[in-house]
């Protein structure tokens, strides 16, 4: 900033602000003799008779007051804002309903979740009042009728006992025979003393120590040069999987298997780790046996007649009929028999021809299957991990080869190779392995005592204790583990590790590293901006009205505009009103500044400056505020709230900031006028003062710039070096017709460039990185997302196919204004689980079991067993109702109490039956009783919301709902997908639905396809924000255009302006292009708001460019003179403050940096060289339909 030299020491004594003789350095300038004589006009309620305006006079009178109160209601208004939203906590809302509420999969998602959270509620209600919250309080059927009834039988009774919290059991409608049934229930669980949730003893009930997983140590393991499990790879991961199994007091630490599930005292194991190398460390190998078992899968079946190759060729899946094809039609029937009928269904039989395999064939092929399932168990058993490594390793990698093909071995080495091992190729570049840890943790190891602490208490400590036995120091767990895990620890494998209770500490550091980046973003600015402003006083105070704009618009949007909803894209806010505020600081200051060597009538007095000020940075900052926040508020029209709240929230911030520089920072310039712009008075001191009274006396009034302008002491060449360059250099070298085209054409080039390459954006076709694609720990996910298939042991996102649930009511929802509100779950009442509909159920869950078609291959998992992973409870029921022993639950003993029923139960029995089967527990786990109900198995949390999804909708009294799930072989709970991909997946899981509805509507009704992890609803928000992205920026233009054209009065102005915004967005999605980026969500994000960081030079210039008088080379002079050191200012802030952000790990922060780099370049570059080489080129002011100087100020 420019330094006026003084021309004289101050000669007159100075009075103390407080002193009541004491006259204001502004009305010293008042009564200056030298005064010039005003020009009278006609007072009105903005200005005053000598034009100046009335709030800029009370501003120069007051300064110091004003400037107080202003930073006292923004203080005040901070206060009240934290006292409202951080009462409840966290204020940011969750984004668990970021998505269009009125779009198909987020419908069915609501209305399932939230039926599952009615009925949980409801069946909590039912259980207090049958219960009496503390066992059944009669084992009398009449007693316990006159409970339910009220003593009564009418309706109005059981309305009034059981109707009473709003919720509708139906049971006016029941029959008395389904009121005695369900009554003979209850009674027969208290008195008969069976294994039901009423009579689990509290002894049995508590959890043996370590029995269940409490945290688990997940290795990623990445071969350098081909095979993981070459003999050097697997020293390494047995260096890493053997760090804790090998500590002497691993027992107490390790999840156990008891002998006795109910006993602590039994003996036990800890569970094995989850890892290839039990293979490769088998106990004993048999290589022979290996080698028979894969020479006879490749040899016909001796004795088998030969598959006729016109059935060969009816299948993609067999080239030949060896013993593979035959173990996989086969492994199934004689390891759970399932699908024992395959060879008498097409294509092997269809009559009337006879089949292609006679009775003794069939019957050679299953013995053929039963001893290739004796061998393969001969091998498998012995892999334990107890031996060395084997010293053929390849041995093992082709036998798992062999066994990946086979569906019912698969399960047992799915999970250990990648996507691309086969048999054709059995070498593997990933594997990885878990070791579970076990819960409830040992009293003597934890780091305090549990006892009365509530669950959440417990956890954590429980978390803490581990989390000490690993970072303890003596045994250096955690050292070692980094040791691992440097890519320097071995030429052969990388490594790399998760556990949950390390995890935090490594968000923590990510945080806290890309924190300080951000931080030192907006460090940049500050300091920028005290080196153009040139005073710290100034710079502290347009650095605290930056800040403060952020409560000062969340106030006014919670408490005015009632908008609940506050998105976690919100604090973005402060990168973009850093860059923006910044911006309208500089145009303030460079109006003072250059106001200074605008004539003596503007500077006749600060009163009639700073209106000349006032005006023309308030209306350049209006117009280009007013068309930021337009463009900003285009995602209104979004249907996603988050983005909504997103864009609402910036708008109003930029109005804030506008409003606090044309108040907060326009007081803080007269003072800085009065006491600050004297180069005599130090920097401390200036720092210092910001809301307090001065610490130093007042400027002489003759010393001051105003009084030497007036005195024409001034000249231009005592401006800044940035506006005489503009002036100068710059400004010619934009007229200058040969370096205009010259550069106009180059830009044209660049264009088309870019334009090629925005054209080949296409959307994203991969999982989408959180972190740095560097990042060890972006790296392992990557590798879990990208190079294994959904193995058995994963768990995939579940497809529900739903019975009983309507759509959700939305009536009265609006996120922005409530934002935990939406809507309210319905019901079929017409759903009853009829034996028509029972078996309708079941026999499409064992069709899907056989999968004869392998329809199923590709969207659906395999389980534990080998077979599609489905689930239904209804496979429970009727192994209870028959007393046990089915292959799917073999050795889990069901209790006596089922009062005779078969399968399918009978209607008139159904009632009564659901809620025997109810509180029953489950044989549908690996833990044995007494583990969870049947009421509590059957649900599945959501995706971080704490909704259920009950696939057994049992409501204390009533079955309201039920479901069939399937997991998906391409979707898991955690990472996103691809939306091309998700779709293929939601198109077969909706031909699904219908294939269901076709084939049972008549005995279900219809039915609902849905996920609880969000999947699908992710999917559409891809498509939306993908969709959304160019139309939103297209919207800002638009916008853009219509605010220039209002604010200049000229179409063609306008027109230009908005090709240059247009060609901004064409270069930085162009560029983003080159770089590699595809169209997934971070990018359309960014994209939607390229609009509103786009605007502002541009808007700048042309509002400059019409405001100056005089031709085409005048005006172009006049607009770089008036604008260019502020475009110029704003241009390298915004740039220098988004560097830090480059080096950020998480990718969202280092993508918007870098954006926002490429926008300000391209918008600045566009803005001087291609707008305002179209103005010097074509004098479009004489096309204008408004005044010809829009915005010049009088003086």
């Amino acid at each position: 900033a420019p330094v006026v030299p003084m021309s004289s020491p101050p000669s007159v004594e100075m009075t103390p602000p407080g002193s009541s003789a004491y006259v204001s350095p502004s009305q010293q300038d008042l009564a200056n003799p030298s005064a010039v004589k005003t020009k009278r006009v006609k007072a009105t309620i903005f200005a005053d008779e000598e034009d100046n305006l009335r709030f800029v006079n009370l501003v120069v009178s007051h300064s110091l007051k004003m400037l107080f109160l202003v930073c006292s209601l923004t203080i005040l208004i901070t206060y009240l804002l934290f006292s409202v939203v951080f009462a409840a906590g966290n204020p940011i809302t969750d984004d668990t309903y970021t998505y269009d509420i009125g779009d198909a999969r987020s419908v069915a998602f609501d209305s399932f979740t939230l039926a599952g959270r009615d009925v949980g509620e409801q069946f909590q209600a039912a259980l207090g009042m049958i219960t009496g919250g503390a066992g059944l309080p009669s084992a009398n059927v009449t007693e316990f009728k006159k409970m339910v009834l009220g003593g009564g039988e009418g309706e109005a009774a059981v309305l009034a006992n059981f109707n009473h919290r709003g919720y509708d059991y139906g049971l006016s409608s029941w029959s008395d025979a389904e009121i005695d049934g369900v009554a003979s229930a209850y009674a027969d669980m208290a008195t008969s003393g069976n294994q039901s949730y009423f009579f689990t003893a509290a002894a049995d009930a508590v959890t043996l120590p370590l029995s269940e997983t409490g945290d688990f140590t997940y290795w990623i393991y990445e071969a350098q040069n081909g095979d993981v499990f070459s003999p050097e790879g697997l020293l390494v991961m047995d260096e890493a999987e053997t760090m804790f199994t090998s500590q002497p007091d691993w027992d107490q630490w390790c999840m156990r298997e008891y002998e006795d599930p109910t006993d602590p005292s039994s003996s036990y194991a800890c569970a094995r780790s989850l890892s290839a190398l039990n293979a490769f460390k088998a106990s004993s190998w048999n290589q022979t046996l290996a080698q028979s078992i894969i020479d006879r899968l490749d040899a016909p079946v001796p004795g088998v007649t030969l598959m006729p190759q016109s059935i060969l060729d009816m299948s993609d899946d067999f080239d030949a009929f060896n013993g593979r094809e035959v173990y996989q039609l086969l492994g199934f029937c004689t390891m759970f028999g399932l699908g024992c009928d395959i060879f008498s269904l097409p294509p092997f039989s269809v009559p009337p021809s006879p089949p292609v395999f006679s009775a003794a064939d069939v019957d050679l092929m299953k013995a053929f299957a039963h001893d290739l399932d004796a061998d393969f168990k001969a091998v498998t058993d012995l892999w334990d991990g107890t031996g060395n490594i084997n010293d053929n390793p390849r041995d093992v990698s082709l036998l798992a080869a062999y066994m990946k093909e086979l569906p019912s071995q698969a399960f047992k080495v799915d999970f250990f190779f990648d996507k691309d091992f086969s048999r054709a190729n059995p070498v593997s570049a990933y594997s990885r392995s878990i070791t579970f840890w076990g819960a409830p943790l040992l009293p003597q190891n934890l780091i305090s005592s549990t006892a009365g602490k509530n669950e959440d208490d417990m956890e954590k400590i429980t978390e803490d204790s581990r989390k000490k036995y690993v970072m303890d120091g003596t045994r250096g767990l955690f050292k070692k583990m980094e040791q691992i895990a440097d890519t320097g620890h071995s030429p052969h494998i990388n490594a790399f590790y998760f556990m949950r209770v390390l995890m935090f500490d490594v968000f923590i550091t990510i945080l806290a590293n890309d924190g300080m980046f951000a931080a030192l973003s907006i460090a940049v600015v500050y300091l920028y901006m005290r080196y153009m402003i040139g005073s710290w006083f100034l710079a502290n105070v347009g650095f605290l009205e930056i800040i403060m704009s952020i409560p000062t618009a969340w106030f006014f949007a919670e408490t005015v505009f009632q908008v609940d909803y506050f998105s976690s894209l919100n604090p973005l806010c402060l990168f973009i009103v850093a860059a923006i505020g910044a911006d309208d600081i500089f145009v303030f200051m460079d109006a003072y500044k250059q106001s200074a060597y605008k004539g003596v009538e503007i500077n006749r007095s600060l009163q009639s400056r700073m209106s000349y000020v006032y005006r023309r940075a308030g209306t350049a900052m209006l117009i280009t505020s007013a068309t930021t926040c337009s463009a900003f508020l285009c995602t209104v029209a979004s249907p996603i709230a988050s983005t909504k709240s997103f864009g609402i929230f910036a708008a109003l911030v930029i109005l804030m900031d506008y409003a606090l520089v044309m108040t907060m920072f326009c007081t803080a310039v007269v003072i800085y006028h009065d006491y600050f712009e004297h180069p005599g008075v130090n920097c401390c001191v200036q720092c210092a003062c910001v809301c307090c009274c001065p610490c130093v006396p007042a400027v002489d009034p003759a010393d001051r710039t105003t009084a030497k302008a007036r005195a024409g002491q001034l000249d231009e060449e005592g401006q800044d070096r940035i506006t005489l360059f503009y002036k100068g250099p710059f400004t010619d070298f934009v007229l200058d017709p040969v370096r205009r085209f010259a550069s106009i054409g180059a830009l044209m080039v660049w264009l088309g460039v870019a334009f090629y390459f925005m054209l080949q954006l296409e959307p994203t076709k991969k999982a989408e990185e959180f972190l740095a694609e560097d990042h060890p720990l972006q790296r392992a996910i990557t590798i879990l997302n990208e190079e294994f298939p959904v193995a058995s042991d994963d768990r995939g996102a579940k497809m529900y196919f739903v019975w009983g649930v309507g759509d959700v009511d939305r009536s009265g929802v609006n996120q922005m204004l409530d934002d935990s509100y939406i809507g309210k779950p319905t019901f079929d009442s017409s759903f009853t689980l009829t034996a028509a509909c029972q078996q309708k159920i079941y026999d499409y869950v064992q069709e899907i079991r056989i999968d004869a078609n392998n329809r199923y291959d590709a969207y659906v998992k395999t389980d534990a067993t080998g077979m599609p992973a489905v689930e239904s409870w209804l496979d429970e029921l009727k192994d209870w109702v028959e007393g046990g022993g089915s292959p799917l639950y073999e050795d889990c003993a069901r209790n006596p109490q089922r009062e005779g029923y078969t399968f399918p139960v009978e209607d008139a029995k159904v009632k009564e039956a659901i809620v025997r089967f109810a509180y029953e527990p489950t044989c549908s786990t690996e833990r044995e009783y007494p583990g969870e109900m049947m009421f509590e198995k059957y649900s599945d949390t959501s995706r971080g919301t704490g909704l259920l999804g009950k696939s057994f909708g049992f409501d204390g009294m009533n079955l309201r709902m039920a479901a069939v799930s399937l997991e998906s072989s391409v979707l898991d709970p955690w990472s996103e997908i691809a939306e091309t991909k998700a779709m293929e997946q939601y198109n077969f899981m909706m031909s699904e639905a219908k294939l269901i509805d076709d084939r049972m509507a008549a005995e279900c009704g219809p039915v609902m396809m849905t996920d609880v992890d969000q999947k699908f609803i992710m999917m559409n928000n891809q498509k939306i924000f993908r969709t959304s992205a160019v139309s939103g920026a297209m919207i800002g233009c638009a916008i853009a255009f219509v605010v220039i054209l209002i604010s200049t009065y000229n179409f063609f102005v306008a027109a230009f302006a908005t090709t240059s915004i247009l060609c901004v967005l064409i270069s930085v999605v162009g560029a983003v292009t080159m770089a590699g980026w595809t169209l997934g969500t971070i990018t359309a994000i960014l994209i939607s708001i390229l609009a509103g960081f786009s605007v502002d030079y541009v808007v700048h210039l042309a509002h400059a460019f019409v405001s100056t008088p005089g031709d085409n080379e005048a005006r172009v002079r006049g607009a770089f003179s008036d604008m260019g050191v502020s475009v110029m200012s704003g241009m390298l802030t915004s740039i220098l403050a988004s560097l830090p952000l480059f080096m950020c790990k998480i990718k969202f922060f280092a993508s918007f940096g870098i954006f926002l780099c490429a926008t300000i370049a391209f918008s600045w570059t566009f803005a001087n060289l291609f707008f305002m080489g179209l103005l010097a080129t074509f004098d479009v002011m004489k096309y204008s339909f408004g005044k010809s100087d829009v915005g010049h100020t009088k003086g």
